[in-house]
C-alpha cells in the first residue's frame, strides 16, 4: 500500500507542546516489501507463443500458461470460448494483467454483462460495464464481486473506476450524499473515492473505511476528515478522550490532523502511543517520528557512540535510532551489502537515510554493477535518480522490473528503459511482456522500429503526457497500432483513446475520422500534424470539429489553422460564417515557386477590382508569394 501523504507544517510557535511539533509521517507498514505471490508460483512464466490457438480445453491448461495470452488472441475468440478462458482463470486464481483483463471483460460483454458472475475472477469484473446489469440483485450480486476485486488495479481518474462508483451507488438507492456503514460495506474499495460530501455528511460510516484506504485521500476528502475528526463527532469522539487505542484504529487519517487536533491529544496517551509504536520491531507497525526542524542537520553532526559503529549490515540496525544510522553506517558499506539492505525490515525513515548515504557516495550516479543489486531499494528512488545510471544490461532492467511490478512506479521504470535504450540496448520479446504491466509512459524512448515490436494492447494504458516527447515518426508507428487497438470503441470514447497518438494521422486517416463524429475540440485540433490538416476540404473540418468549429475563429491566425485556411477557397470559408479570411480568392491560380500546383479554381464571379484580386486576404511574404501573385495577373485580366 503507498502511504498516505502529508505536508509538513511551516514551523513551530513559540515553544508549543510536544504534539504541536509532531509531522505524523504514516507508513502502513515497512520498507521491505513481501515478494508477489504470482512470481512465487510460477505465475509469471508467460510463454511468448500463441497459447490459446491450439487449446481445446482452456480448463486443462496451466495457470503459467493462461496468464501467457494475448489480447489478440483473445479478439479472434468466439465469446463462448471467451467465456470459457474466463472461467478457466477464475477456477485457477490466475493474476492477470490490466490490459489481459480488459480484452476479456470486451469479450464478454459484447452484448450483456454474464450472468454467472460468482465463476469470474473478481477483477474481472471491475471492466464489465454494470449499464448492462438487469434489475436490483442482479445490481446487488455484481456489486457484491466487485467488493472483492482490487480496485487499485483502475487509477482513481480512470473512467471504469469513475463509472463503477457511480452505478454502485444508484444500485445501493444512494442518491445524496449520506452513506450508511452497509452502504460503505458494500462499496467495499470504492468508498475510498467518495468525495469530501460524503466525508462531510455521513463521518462515522465513512472516516473507519478511510483510516485503511491505500490513499492518499485526495485534498477535498482531507479537508472533510480533518473537520471531522476536530468536530469530535462519532465515530472516534472529541480528540481530548482519545485513548492508545483510538490512535491505532485511525491508522492512514493521523495524517490529515491538525496542529489544534494533536494538541488536544492528552499527552500521556500521546506518548505511550509513540514509545510503544516507534519501539515496536514488527513489520506491521506504524512508521512515526518526530521531526524537528534541525533534525536531519543536528544528525549529520552527531558522532557515533563508542561500539556503535556497523561492520555489517544486519537486523541490528533495525533498532538504531535514525540519528545513529545518520552517525554510525557508511555509504560504501552499504553499498557492498546491498542484498542484505534488502533482507532486513526497514522502515522507509531509515531505507531513505541509507538513500542518502549512497548519494553521497556516488553523487553522479550509482554504477550498474550497484544497480543491478539494488532490488526492493528501487522503489526509493526518483525518475531524476535513475536518469543518471548507466544502464547496459538487460539483466539489470528484467532485476528492477520485477521488483516494480504493481508498485506504481511507472515514472522510474520509463527512465530506466530510455537510459537502456539510450545506450544501444536491444529489448525482446519477453523484456515487451514484462513492461505490460506498467503505464508505457516509456514509448517516446524507443525507436520507431522498435515500437513496431510494441502490442496494441498496450496503447490502451496511455496517458496523454506519455506521447510528449514522441518525434512524428514515432507516432507515426503507434497511430496505426492505436487505431487497431480502439477498433471496436466508438464516439467520444474512441476520441479519447485515440487522440494522443493523432500526432501520426495522415490527411486520409482524419478524412476517416471525420465520418465518425468524434466531435473533436479545438486543442486537439491545434496538435494535428500540419502536412495531414492542409489536406482536408472545409466540410471535411466541419465534421471533425463538429460543433466544437466556432473555436477555429481564435486560432485562425495559428498553425495548423491558418496553414490550412491558405488552401481553401474564401467562398467556401465565407459559407461556414465565421469570418475566417485568407483564402484563395475565387477566379485564380496559385503556383509554388517549385512549379507544384497548390490550388486551381478557374470558376466562379470575376474580382470586382485589381487591388482587390491581389490582396485576398494572404499576406505576401518574400518573393515565392509575390511570383505567385503576378501570376495569376493575366488570368484575371484575360477575363474581362
Amino acid at each position: 500500500m503507498a502511504s498516505l501523504a502529508t505536508r509538513p507544517p511551516g514551523g513551530a510557535r513559540g515553544t508549543a507542546p510536544l504534539g504541536s511539533l509532531l509531522l505524523l509521517l504514516l507508513s502502513p507498514g515497512w520498507g521491505q516489501p513481501w515478494p508477489d505471490q504470482a512470481g512465487e508460483t510460477g505465475q509469471e512464466a508467460a510463454l511468448p507463443d500463441p497459447v490459446l490457438a491450439n487449446a481445446s480445453s482452456f480448463a486443462s491448461l496451466p495457470p503459467g500458461l493462461l496468464l501467457g495470452f494475448s489480447c489478440a488472441e483473445v479478439s479472434g475468440l468466439s465469446t463462448e470460448r471467451v467465456r470459457e478462458l474466463a472461467l478457466a482463470v477464475g477456477r485457477k486464481n490466475v493474476t492477470l494483467r490490466v490490459d489481459q483483463l480488459r480484452c476479456l471483460a470486451r469479450g464478454l460483454s459484447a452484448h450483456r454483462v454474464p450472468e454467472d458472475l460468482d465463476a469470474f475472477p473478481p477483477d474481472l469484473l471491475l471492466f464489465l460495464d454494470p449499464a448492462g446489469l438487469s434489475g436490483p440483485q442482479a445490481c446487488a450480486r455484481f456489486f457484491s464481486r466487485v467488493s472483492a476485486a482490487s480496485v487499485d488495479l483502475l487509477p482513481r481518474a480512470a473512467p471504469e473506476r469513475q463509472r463503477l462508483l457511480a452505478a454502485a451507488l444508484a444500485c445501493r438507492g444512494v442518491r445524496g450524499s449520506r452513506v450508511s456503514a452497509a452502504d460503505v460495506r458494500a462499496l467495499g474499495g470504492l468508498a475510498c473515492d467518495l468525495p469530501g460530501r460524503f466525508v462531510a455528511d455521513s463521518p462515522a460510516a465513512l472516516l473507519p473505511r478511510l483510516a485503511g484506504c491505500p490513499g492518499p485521500l485526495d485534498q477535498d476528502q482531507q479537508e472533510a476528515a480533518r473537520a471531522a475528526l476536530q468536530g469530535g463527532g462519532p465515530p472516534y469522539g472529541s480528540p481530548s478522550t482519545w485513548t492508545v487505542s483510538t490512535l491505532d484504529t485511525l491508522q492512514g487519517l493521523l495524517p490529515v490532523l491538525g496542529p489544534d487536533t494533536i494538541r488536544s491529544i492528552p499527552k500521556g496517551v500521546m506518548t505511550s502511543w509513540l514509545q510503544r509504536t516507534y519501539g515496536s520491531p514488527s513489520w506491521q507497525r506504524l512508521e512515526l517520528t518526530l521531526v524537528l526542524p534541525r533534525f536531519r542537520r543536528d544528525a549529520e553532526n552527531m558522532t557515533c557512540p563508542p561500539g556503535r559503529e556497523a561492520r555489517v549490515v544486519d537486523e541490528n540496525l533495525v533498532l538504531y535510532q535514525d540519528w545513529e544510522l545518520e552517525a554510525c553506517v557508511d555509504g560504501a558499506l552499504l553499498a557492498a551489502q546491498m542484498d542484505r539492505v534488502n533482507a532486513n525490515p526497514f522502515t522507509y525513515q531509515q531505507l531513505d537515510i541509507f538513500k542518502r548515504k549512497l548519494d553521497k557516495v556516488y553523487p553522479h550516479g550509482y554504477p550498474e554493477s550497484l544497480v543491478q543489486r539494488l532490488g526492493c531499494f528501487f522503489l526509493r528512488m526518483s525518475p531524476q535518480d535513475v536518469r543518471k545510471w548507466n544502464v547496459t544490461s538487460l539483466r539489470t532492467v528484467h532485476a528492477l522490473l520485477r521488483v516494480s511490478r504493481g508498485r506504481r512506479v511507472d515514472a522510474q521504470v520509463a527512465a530506466l528503459i530510455a537510459r537502456y535504450v539510450s545506450g544501444g540496448g536491444q529489448l525482446h520479446r519477453d523484456t515487451l511482456d514484462a513492461l505490460a504491466g506498467f503505464r508505457p509512459a516509456y514509448l517516446c524512448s524507443f525507436s520507431p522500429e522498435q515500437l513496431g515490436a510494441v502490442p496494441p494492447s498496450i496503447l490502451w494504458a496511455v496517458e496523454p503526457q506519455d506521447l510528449d516527447t514522441c518525434s512524428p515518426r514515432q507516432l507515426g508507428v503507434l497511430y496505426p497500432k492505436a487505431r487497431l487497438a480502439f477498433r471496436n470503441v466508438s464516439g467520444a470514447v474512441y476520441l479519447l483513446k485515440i487522440q494522443s497518438f493523432l500526432g501520426g494521422a495522415s490527411t486520409e486517416d482524419l478524412r476517416v475520422l471525420s465520418q465518425r463524429n468524434v466531435s473533436m475540440d479545438v486543442a486537439t485540433f491545434r496538435k494535428l500534424p500540419k502536412e495531414a490538416v492542409v489536406g482536408l476540404t472545409v466540410l471535411e473540418v466541419q465534421r471533425l470539429l463538429g460543433p466544437h468549429v466556432g473555436g477555429l475563429t481564435a486560432e485562425q491566425r495559428r498553425s495548423p489553422v491558418w496553414d490550412w485556411i491558405l488552401r481553401q477557397r474564401q467562398d467556401d470559408l465565407d459559407a461556414m460564417g465565421l469570418g475566417l479570411q485568407g483564402g484563395v480568392p475565387n477566379g485564380y491560380l496559385v503556383l509554388d515557386l517549385g512549379g507544384r500546383r497548390r490550388q486551381a479554381e478557374a470558376d466562379g464571379p470575376e474580382p470586382r477590382s485589381l487591388p482587390g484580386a491581389l490582396s485576398g486576404g494572404r499576406r505576401l511574404l518574400g518573393p515565392g508569394p509575390v511570383l505567385s501573385a503576378t501570376l495569376t495577373l493575366p488570368l484575371a485580366l484575360g477575363r474581362h
